[in-house]
């Protein structure tokens, strides 16, 4: 009898620990879908990660760094992604919570960037940031008077950066960019043109461009710890955003102002992200303003070109070319081509006569006459015989050429050359 009370105990004790086993296993597995780590799997690691202290001041960590992998350890102990889908944020929350002590992880070609708030706050401590607003990931992180010391340490000797910007607007109208100047910026979308000025020797070159005239001087000292985007428009009403992973520019288009450009000058802190820059879509303001048949000098609609000269329908120009069996002089073409170079000074300047070289070349054509505002460098898929007449300026550094067919006498197109 005292053998069989044994065994039963000592059953009941094996299956006690059986069902306890199960039970263990069970939490431990649903822990740990619950407990899963932030850093490496679910987000891909920063290009930098930038840290904004109680003061204001912001500190940047490369990726690759040792400081940059002793935060990336440490936050990886403290943070675990609780909720997928937790409360979305607007605009308004992200730009209260960028003033406030926090860790930014920076992306150099996508703006998703996650920011870790570190003062306290129970409901949103990791959020992913979208288009517009965010959503929180994590509700609570552990260690922050930890995370907060570290931090502290580790910015210790390094620089610090304001974020800081300012805009300005040229005194001085420009009426029509040239054409040669368009090929040194980047071409947003219907005569809007964007460049990065990194330096005084860029600036200098770019204010003569676009005849730049500010209320405040820019000086050397003002490129050592920002960056300098200048942007030229046609649509006069320029606004900026401006946050620690990008810059946002949206435009628009005010009631009576026509034909001029606005020149705008933004002076932003090397903390910001410059290469996350973001046009709006300007197909809206396009439409409207093709609607209301807005002209602008420099970009003329071809029927205002002289047909007889110029080619303004292509493949009708290719169709003809193809069935010709006839021929002009050199000197037939040169007086078609300084019809060219009368209409090339209202797009790139003047060139003297004097410096003329004419050659023979096989091109395609394009549409350096032609060109509308909203369109981009356009060249057709035919090989064309032409005389090229180009002149240049006295240092040989600019200048324009103009292609005059060999059959027809015909401008196809032309080019700017230079700086």
């Amino acid at each position: 009898m005292k053998k069989k009370i044994i065994t039963i105990v000592s059953l009941i004790i094996v299956a006690l620990l059986v069902v306890g086993a199960i039970f263990a296993i069970a939490i431990y597995q649903n822990n740990k879908g619950e407990e899963e780590i932030i850093i490496g799997e679910k987000i891909i690691e920063p290009d930098r990660i930038v840290y904004r202290n109680e003061q204001g001041e912001y500190f940047e960590f490369l990726k690759g760094e040792e400081k940059y992998n002793e935060i990336i350890e440490m936050l990886t102990k403290s943070i675990t992604l609780q909720e997928k889908d937790g409360q979305t944020l607007t605009d308004e929350d992200i730009d209260q919570i960028h003033l406030k002590n926090c860790i930014e992880f920076d992306y150099k070609t996508a703006s998703k960037n996650y920011i870790i708030q570190l003062e306290k706050n129970e409901n949103q401590a990791v959020i992913k940031l979208g288009d517009t607003g965010g959503t929180v990931f994590t509700k609570k992180i552990k260690n922050v008077n930890s995370i907060k010391s570290k931090l502290k340490e580790l910015s210790k000797g390094e620089k610090s950066y304001k974020l800081e910007y300012k805009e300005m607007i040229s005194r001085n109208t420009l009426q029509y960019l040239e054409y040669k100047y368009t090929q040194q910026f980047k071409e947003i979308k219907f005569g809007t043109y964007q460049v990065q000025i990194k330096d005084m020797d860029q600036y200098e070159k770019f204010k003569a461009m676009c005849n730049l005239a500010f209320d405040e001087e820019i000086t050397e000292d003002i490129f050592n710890d920002n960056v300098v985007i200048l942007t030229v428009s046609l649509l006069p009403k320029i606004n900026v955003k401006v946050s620690v992973g990008n810059i946002k520019y949206t435009y628009d288009r005010l009631e009576n102002i026509y034909g001029e450009y606005t020149t705008h000058l933004l002076i932003v802190s090397k903390i910001v992200n410059t290469d996350c820059i973001y046009n709006k879509d300007l197909t809206e303001i396009e439409t409207q303003v093709k609607n209301d048949e807005w002209k602008v000098e420099y970009n003329k609609e071809t029927e205002n070109l002289d047909q007889e000269i110029f080619v303004t329908d292509f493949e009708e120009f290719i169709k003809e070319y193809k069935n010709a069996s006839t021929s002009i002089t050199e000197e037939q073409a040169k007086q078609i081509a300084d019809k060219g170079f009368e209409e090339a000074e209202r797009v790139v300047g003047k060139f003297e006569e004097s410096t003329q070289e004419v050659t023979t070349r096989t091109v395609k054509p394009n549409n350096f006459f032609t060109r509308k505002v909203s369109e981009g460098d356009k060249t057709y898929d035919a090989e064309i015989e032409v005389y090229v007449f180009t002149r240049v300026d006295d240092m040989n550094l600019n200048g324009v050429e103009i292609y005059v067919d060999k059959k027809l006498g015909k401008i196809i197109g032309g080019g700017a050359f230079g700086d």
